[in-house]
């Protein structure tokens, strides 16, 4: 497990990349699980893993969410990869702490992704908060294979 408390990141989507745009409320967060849920099992993911990056972002959506100003725009993309998924989650907030690493909130992030790091950046002229955002990836974990002799 690695982590970063803030960067210039957010990074950019790739080939294989699904990015969906929803208004920034709570109420959204259902839809927001369900996408990652389906397109995590769609690219065969364990049943475990999926259901470990549904509850990691939906607690980093939640805090955003939570932080970001008035009508803003919540971001959520997934990145498939071979040896891993990965999901970028961000929007405009207010100022702040939105990931305290000391609060509860980041050690059930940490204890559900491998790798996890915060980004934020200034606001550009024509948005109203700065851009607060995180990128959590896992590996593709295989699970066992039972064999049964039979005799």
């Amino acid at each position: 497990m690695t982590e970063t408390d803030s960067t210039e990141s957010g990074s950019h989507a790739g080939d294989r990349s699904l990015t969906l745009q929803i208004a920034a409320r709570l109420d959204n967060l259902a839809m927001i699980r369900t996408v990652v849920g389906a397109a995590a099992t769609f690219d065969d993911v364990d049943m475990d893993t999926a259901a470990d990056l549904k509850l990691a972002t939906d607690e980093a959506c939640t805090r955003l969410i939570r932080a970001s100003v008035s009508e803003a725009t919540l971001t959520v993309r997934l990145d498939f990869h071979s040896d891993r998924l990965g999901i970028v989650a961000f929007t405009q907030c207010l100022t702040g702490d939105v990931f305290p690493i000391d609060s509860f909130s980041w050690h059930v992030l940490r204890s559900l992704v491998d790798h996890i790091e915060v980004f934020e950046r200034d606001p550009s002229a024509d948005e109203a908060g700065r851009i607060v955002g995180i990128t959590m990836s896992t590996g593709r974990h295989t699970t066992a294979t039972v064999h049964v002799a039979h005799g």
